[in-house]
């Protein structure tokens, strides 16, 4: 199956123009299914109310295993999905109806139109674009989402992209009920069932989320009737902001003129070299095409490179441009800074989007034997590894790998001192985890040094270490200091560290932009074991790095956050 494209982009911009309430579309999620007979009335009643206030309301109908077990093909389709929107809603009979979230929950059959119809008159704090287009081969649906707060909101937000079949036609019926049509088919969350998460957003600020479900033929049953239900939903109150149906037509983007810095790669988060070579992506998020533009970039104090770049990008169009190198003094942490300026010759109307900071931090001093152990996904042809000297010479290299979801353990000998990068590759650009198996990797040397680990990355990602003649206790001391387990992580995990004497310790969590986004604040403690907990359940996947500051002492680990 070919691999689920998933780039997602927050934006926070400011606006005067345009903003205040916006007309509300009602989502109706019905949980049913073909074997549940008091299900035909509850899904008759909706198919009529659908057909006659289209601009109302829209649905979303989840197929259950109730009563009689696994006969739905509909929920057979999507076991997983299916069940996780039901347990999300803590639904334990059907047909159960829940309009906006938390506006009604209950029987389908008892659900009244004033329901629908009086909460259509509240107005929403969100406008939804959504688009969806369908692969040449037709065997993908791509879906676009702009989701625009037209006044200032607040709370623990998700966006959701559905995939839905609007109408499932059978010759006979599927299930035990009789019924023979049914609406609007969940097919695929994307990218998940977890939705796209985000916090507290001004008037004017908006989420662009471009998404994309490859399938199999029998998988849809009519491909025509392939599109996609959007909505923005408060993950703790539940309550439905704003739904959207899909057309074919091209997103409206909230700003005409508008750049914005997408991402840095080909830059490692660790550094000895005093090096770096960023691949900067560039999208344009305005409605007008952008044919010039300048790229500058520097690393802490050192002097601003500014490129100027000429060419064409259109709306939602992206320009990868390869910076040249750049030398600098590593420091204990370093922030490489790449921004954008002057769009077509003119100011770029939202500017707080054209910037990125990527945090640095020093690299690992290691052994001369290293050890890399890589669990396979389940793609494991297209996994391959190299580490590379500070000539770009290839050392050792790895991979591809045959056998999904096996541990490999090589050994790694490095020749002499210096400063050597190693790099994982996925072909497939989707990392080895989390969206075609839970594959991960970890290199550390033979006293137990992590130097890299992770798998939620795109088509590479790469580690700068610093193998020297430190001593093998200098190496205990410091792997003694600052340890994380587990890691990777999609929940709850540990900081331990260890103290020769008391001291007052501070404990920080920086993503890979150099912004602080935990204070642990461990404060004064004895001499000794000490073990702090970190929640990372509300944190987006990718590579964090923690920090321990105590005394004159600096300790650092990366640790990865996965789903």
């Amino acid at each position: 199956m070919k691999k689920l494209l998933f780039i997602i982009v927050l934006v926070f911009v400011l606006s005067s123009v345009g903003l205040g309430q916006t007309q509300r579309l009602v989502l109706l999620e019905e949980f049913t299914s073909s074997t549940c007979g008091p299900c035909v009335t509850a899904n008759a009643k909706i198919h009529g109310w659908l057909m006659s206030n289209p601009t109302v309301f829209t649905a979303i109908f989840y197929h259950m295993s109730w009563p009689a077990p696994g006969n739905d093909p509909m929920y057979l389709a999507n076991i997983p999905e299916n069940n996780a929107r039901r347990s999300y809603y803590n639904v334990n009979f059907v047909p159960y109806s829940v309009v906006d979230g938390n506006v009604y929950n209950g029987s389908g059959n008892s659900l009244q139109w004033s329901v629908i119809n009086n909460r259509s008159a509240v107005s929403s704090p969100f406008e939804i674009s959504l688009q969806h287009t369908i692969s040449a081969a037709q065997d993908e649906i791509f879906v676009t989402m702009v989701a625009s707060a037209t006044e200032a909101v607040s709370g623990n937000m998700v966006a959701h992209n559905v995939v839905i079949e609007k109408l499932v036609q059978f010759a006979s019926p599927p299930g035990t009920n009789g019924e023979t049509d049914f609406d609007h088919v969940m097919k695929k969350m994307l990218p998940s069932h977890i939705g796209t998460s985000f916090s507290d957003f001004e008037a004017g600020d908006y989420l662009i989320i471009e998404t994309s479900w490859p399938f199999e033929p029998d998988q849809v049953y009519e491909i025509d009737e392939l599109a996609a239900v959007g909505f923005v939903q408060d993950k703790t109150t539940k309550e439905v902001h704003q739904a959207a149906n899909s057309s074919t037509d091209m997103v409206t983007l909230p700003y005409d003129r508008d750049l914005q810095v997408l991402d840095v790669s080909n830059v490692s988060v660790t550094n000895c070299s005093g090096l770096v070579n960023p691949i900067v992506t560039i999208r344009n998020n305005g409605n007008n095409n952008i044919t010039s533009f300048d790229l500058s970039y520097k690393v802490n104090d050192g002097s601003v490179v500014t490129e100027s770049w000429t060419g064409s990008i259109g709306p939602l169009e992206r320009a990868i441009i390869n910076l040249p190198e750049y030398a600098f003094t590593p420091e204990a942490t370093n922030v490489l800074k790449v921004y954008t300026d002057n769009p077509n010759s003119n100011t770029d109307e939202y500017p707080k989007n054209d910037t990125i900071n990527f945090g640095i931090i020093s690299a690992e001093a290691t052994t001369f034997t290293l050890y890399l152990f890589v669990k396979t996904d389940d793609n494991p042809e297209e996994t391959t590894w190299d580490v590379k000297d500070d000539q770009g010479t290839v050392i050792e290299s790895g991979g591809p790998y045959s056998v999904p979801g096996v541990i490999h353990r090589d050994t790694i000998e490095i020749p002499v001192e210096g400063c050597y990068t190693f790099t994982i590759y996925d072909a497939g650009g989707q990392g080895i985890c989390c969206s075609h198996g839970n594959g991960l990797y970890m290199l550390q040397d033979d006293q137990g040094t992590e130097i890299a680990s992770g798998g939620n990355f795109t088509d590479k990602e790469m580690t700068e270490f610093n193998a020297n003649l430190v001593s093998a206790l200098d190496l205990f001391d410091q792997t003694r200091a600052l340890k994380v387990f587990p890691n990777p992580t999609s929940g709850v995990t540990r900081a331990y560290f260890y103290l020769v004497n008391p001291d007052n310790v501070e404990l920080n969590l920086y993503n890979t932009f150099g912004q602080k986004v935990r204070n642990l604040r461990p404060g004064y403690l004895s001499a000794g074991e000490h073990q702090v907990e970190i929640d990372a359940r509300n944190l987006t996947p990718g590579v964090y790095i923690l920090q321990l500051t105590t005394g004159n002492k600096v300790y650092t680990r990366k640790i990865s956050v996965s789903r």
